[in-house]
């Protein structure tokens, strides 16, 4: 469980948007002219989303942050096992580089020994 989440929970209200295209877990752009997909990568929230393009670069949003030094992990997670599965599906991919919503990008191997460190401590956990 998230510690911050009882106290930040109540005070973010919001009116859910109208969605364009429902992505259960992929969804590719090639139609559109893009060598690049969406999976969806929750944890941080229930809809967050990534792009990945090129197979090269994600766009991970507040899946992962890049300002805390040694540590991809947001501030906040809604569900932690969920957002560790999901760095998992970002690590399946040959992505290189991980750009977060919040500071600098991450690189692959700086995202996998957090993931490594925090799947064990997690698994062990629970």
């Amino acid at each position: 469980m998230n510690v911050l989440s009882p106290f930040i929970t109540p005070l973010i209200r919001y009116k859910p948007c109208q969605y364009d295209v429902l992505v259960d877990d992929k969804f590719e752009l090639d139609d559109f002219g893009f060598n690049a997909c969406i999976i969806h990568t929750p944890g941080h929230t229930i809809g967050s989303m990534s792009v990945v393009i090129d197979d090269e670069v994600a766009i991970v949003g507040d899946t992962m942050f890049g300002i805390f030094s040694g540590s991809a992990f947001p501030p906040y997670a809604d569900d932690i096992k969920e957002m560790l599965t999901s760095w998992g599906k970002l690590l399946e991919t040959n992505c290189s580089v991980f750009i977060p919503g919040h500071g600098s990008a991450n690189s692959r191997s700086l995202v996998q020994k957090d993931y490594d460190k925090r799947r064990k401590y997690h698994h062990n956990a629970g």
